[in-house]
């Protein structure tokens, strides 16, 4: 069985221990290299997945040295982590208040359609009031204004 030269894109998240949907967004970017086959798919090239995981690694202390942490990898992971939450959290916080501003515009708009209608109202009251006024009065009154 001959190995393959590309992935899938959700093959490379499994490589790269990213989600699919930041691999495509790495492969249009052209961090990956890659093409998409007639379906639209990412197939990515084998040799550039693994060479962008290689480049993300930390890089290993050298013999003799000691490591400032005893696990670099899930302290790292953690922090990505940590920062991701706070983008999130972010993100949140703007969507509230972008949803807070919208809520409060629609309600006086509301308010002003109300106000509006209840003019419209009072002066479709007020011509009905003239229109039969004028038809109880006799032809001749209403032909010469008396």
């Amino acid at each position: 069985m001959e190995e393959r030269e590309t992935y899938a894109a959700s093959e490379a998240a499994k490589v790269l221990k990213l989600s699919t949907r930041r691999v495509r967004q790495l492969a249009e970017t052209g961090e990956i290299e890659g093409t998409r086959d007639a379906e639209g798919n990412w197939r990515l090239d084998k040799a550039s997945v693994h060479t962008f995981r290689d480049d993300r690694r930390p890089s290993r202390p050298r013999e003799g040295t000691r490591s400032r942490s005893k696990r670099p990898d899930p302290w790292w992971r953690v922090t990505e982590l940590e920062r991701a939450l706070g983008r999130l959290e972010g993100e949140m916080r703007a969507r509230a208040e972008l949803t807070a501003t919208t809520e409060s515009t629609l309600r006086e708009s509301l308010e002003r359609e109300r106000e509006r209608a209840d003019r419209l109202e009072e002066r479709a009251e007020q011509l009905r009031g003239e229109l039969e006024a004028a038809r109880s009065k006799g032809f001749w009154a209403r032909l010469f204004g008396g």
